[in-house]
């Protein structure tokens, strides 16, 4: 079955913002106001962003394997 142009260019526009999410990160006050050791309060930012990355990555996967 044929896919729809409407249809390819939604997916495209989800891979895109997969792709931007992965360039900012929301850190919410309670995580730094918690959190008084700078070096903690950097992984666990890092643990964030690194899931982040790999959840948009798996979105990004799934929008690919729904064009086959």
């Amino acid at each position: 079955m044929k896919v729809n142009t409407d249809t390819l260019m939604y997916r495209k526009q989800m891979i895109e913002m997969a792709n931007e999410a992965k360039k900012q990160l929301v850190i919410p006050a309670s995580i730094i106001l918690n959190e008084s050791n700078d070096m903690e309060l950097g992984k666990i930012i890092r643990g964030i962003y690194n899931q982040r990355c790999k959840d948009a990555d798996v979105h990004i996967e799934y929008i690919k394997s729904l064009e086959n």
